[in-house]
């Protein structure tokens, strides 16, 4: 998946699940801004995937973290760790959720509570403070999140605990984490068993550098039954 940066948000554009979402989904392009939270929904350029991105706008000195939701069930967290080139200034950590239940990632405003909610496609609700945009919680999941954003703590945001599957892609500065094929991700289901893949197992590349989640959750579920067998799905 690349990462670039647009007039609005950092996020990532032109992924594309060999599941994609529903096309009868509402994916909206809208900005919306409220305390320090800028959110966005975009669709894809090929209009094969959604996505729903939570930034910091009052965030100084390029020194931030934004979350992306996407509808192949990803949430990327993005760090920008100030000016400098990008190789060593930013860097990205990707986690994949599953099962997919919804077509599209959604938002809500609640004022009373100061709060953003995004709900996957997973259907796990993530909340976010209007003070400082930041993740506090997730139904489903346990969140464990550093203050500080530096390129030594794996993107500073950890998923424990979830009552699914996860895959986790790690994390790398300057690009995203599954963009290198010989890497691995790490599934690890809700009893906390684990199995490691190779990306170009999950993932297809693309000639123009995009990457791709190779399976719908059936032919997940088909691929761990021969690779990963111990994990639930």
């Amino acid at each position: 998946m690349k990462l670039l940066l647009n007039v609005l948000v950092l996020s990532t554009v032109g992924s594309a699940s060999a599941m994609a979402f529903d096309s009868q989904a509402v994916c909206q392009d809208i900005v919306e801004r409220r305390g320090s939270i800028q959110v966005q929904m975009i669709s894809s350029s090929d209009g094969d995937n959604c996505y729903v991105s939570v930034h910091n706008r009052k965030a100084e000195g390029l020194v931030y973290r934004d979350y992306l939701f996407t509808a192949d069930g990803e949430l990327m967290v993005f760090n920008s760790l100030g000016y400098g080139d990008e190789s060593s200034t930013t860097g990205a950590r990707e986690f994949f959720l599953f099962p997919r239940i919804n077509p599209v990632p959604t938002f809500e405003w609640n004022d009373e509570t100061r709060r953003l909610t995004v709900t996957t496609v997973n259907g796990n609700k993530a909340s976010f403070d209007y003070e400082d945009a930041e993740l506090v919680e997730m139904t489903g999941a346990e969140i464990k999140r550093a203050a500080a954003i530096r390129p030594d703590n794996r993107g500073g945001v950890e998923i424990n605990k979830y009552q699914g599957l996860k895959l986790d892609s790690g994390f790398k500065l300057g690009s995203a984490p599954t963009a290198v094929s010989g890497n691995s991700s790490v599934f690890t289901d809700k009893n906390g068993k684990t199995c490691s893949v190779k990306n170009y197992d999950l993932f297809k590349y693309t000639s123009d550098g995009d990457v791709r989640f190779k399976f719908s959750d059936t032919g997940l579920r088909t691929f761990l039954k021969s690779r990963c067998s111990s994990l639930t799905f």
